[in-house]
């Protein structure tokens, strides 16, 4: 999980909930045992002051949520072992009403390690606290004996092993769900890239770009700033394929479009909308700012792949957004400067009506 991500911001949340809720019970149990006059475990107290120890740190160091995740796992095993010990191996019969009452947090700690560590670790991790505590309780009774098994505790032990197999079961059966899960959410976003992206230059494609250029007209309508269609192709990239084949054609158009997508603002965007035509939609309402653009696009493009492609130039065609525009009357604005462009000889801006 990364770090500062909405899960873990989530998770930090909840833990800076939880652990003052839990020092705070953890202090009222000491005082009602030593009100009621009963022998208040010290343990008890190290665990409130521990737990609100670390709501502290999590709460003055933002890198700290780790640390806590790891002390907090090895303070819940550390727990439940001693919470059973004492209620299987102390001759005080208090111990054992007192392990029979608390039991059932058990379970509620088990569920808690999948909140702090995650379902598929908190499964592994649950089914070794379990194994430790199944193997206290298979000590207890070689030494005790069936016949020597405290009575107040026989059921309730019977109970709570049952219980927490059947949730470390829960546990595994959600985690092998949330997997699947992860894994159909990963295929279907795997494929709606595919359908919005050209697999070859991994920029939108031309369904993509025509729900942009839509947007961009409701964002005009309403009253936004609306952006400038730019519209280039390669000049001459059928003698390009014809005489170096391609997969240099290929490699080309990967060239204009990384050089395309550096000369732009992270405000603009590129598409492929059919074989070496491209639109980009460029957030500038002025036609001099939309020129330069197209201007700089184009020395860029000349730049980088003057190295390799002696003869790749590109024309360009700017469109500005007119008020009623359809997608097709924009583009077809855009396309008419490109056209134009073309016949004035090549590599060169053109600026529309």
């Amino acid at each position: 999980m990364a770090r500062n991500s909405p899960l873990e911001q989530k998770k930090r949340s909840l833990l800076l909930l939880a652990l003052p809720v839990a020092s705070a019970a953890a202090l009222i149990e000491w005082l009602l045992l030593r009100s009621s006059g009963q022998e208040a475990s010290g343990l008890l107290l190290a665990g409130a002051a521990l737990t609100l120890l670390l709501a502290l740190l999590l709460w003055r160091r933002r890198r700290s949520l780790r640390f806590v995740e790891a002390v907090l796992t090895a303070g819940i095993a550390v727990g439940l072992f001693t919470l059973l010990y004492l209620g299987l191996f102390s001759a005080d019969s208090v111990a054992l009403r007192r392990f029979a009452s608390l039991s059932p947090w058990v379970s509620v700690s088990l569920v808690g390690l999948m909140l702090i560590v995650g379902t598929r670790r908190a499964a592994w991790i649950g089914t070794a606290i379990y194994l430790g505590l199944l193997a206290l309780g298979l000590v207890h009774l070689y030494r005790s004996g069936l016949e020597g098994a405290h009575p107040i505790l026989f059921g309730p032990l019977a109970q709570f092993y049952l219980a927490n197999a059947v949730l470390l079961w829960l546990l595994f059966a959600w985690s092998e769900i949330q997997q699947q899960y992860h894994q159909t959410r990963k295929i279907a976003q795997s494929l709606a890239n595919l359908a919005h992206t050209d697999p070859l230059l991994g920029i939108p494609n031309r369904r993509q770009m025509y729900a942009l250029i839509e947007q961009e007209i409701r964002c005009a309508e309403e009253g936004g700033q609306p952006a400038t269609m730019i519209m280039f192709d390669v000049d001459r990239f059928k003698q390009v394929n014809d005489t170096y084949g391609h997969e240099t054609g290929d490699a080309a158009l990967r060239a204009v479009t990384t050089a395309v997508r550096q000369a732009l603002r992270a405000t603009d965007t590129v598409g492929r909308w059919g074989g070496d035509e491209f639109i980009i939609l460029a957030r500038v309402n002025e036609t001099a700012q939309a020129y330069q653009l197209a201007q700089r696009i184009a020395e860029a493009v000349h730049q980088k792949l003057g190295e390799r492609f002696l003869r790749v130039t590109i024309s360009l065609g700017v469109a500005p957004y007119h008020p009623g525009d359809t997608v097709e009357a924009w583009v077809n604005r855009a396309d008419a400067a490109l056209y134009r462009a073309k016949e004035s000889g090549r590599n060169r801006v053109v600026v529309g009506s």
